[in-house]
């Protein structure tokens, strides 16, 4: 059995378009998978995944005008486990 683990509340203030993609995942989820996954869940998860794959500030380029998003994929890119670009469109 895993240790409990301590859960903080924070407060994030998203777009309606992002709250809509995230409560459009947790439904397809459910539906196609039998797994329900709230808003919180899905942020906490891609907490882990950044983590997991080594983000920090430090290789960020965070120059004003810069999306974070991009410099992530950038990473992301050069180590060679995804190919994307930002807001969930595929390369060609």
């Amino acid at each position: 059995m895993k240790p409990a683990v301590e859960k903080l509340r924070t407060v994030t203030f998203l777009t309606r378009e992002q709250i809509d993609f995230l409560d459009n995942l947790g439904k397809d989820a459910l539906f196609y998978q039998g797994i329900k996954l709230s808003r919180a869940q899905i942020l906490a998860e891609l907490v882990d995944l950044l983590r997991e794959l080594g983000i920090d500030a430090k290789k960020l380029n965070l120059n004003p005008g810069k999306h974070l998003a991009e410099e992530i994929l950038k990473i992301i890119n050069h180590n060679g486990n995804i190919t994307a670009t930002s807001h969930g469109e595929k390369n060609a």
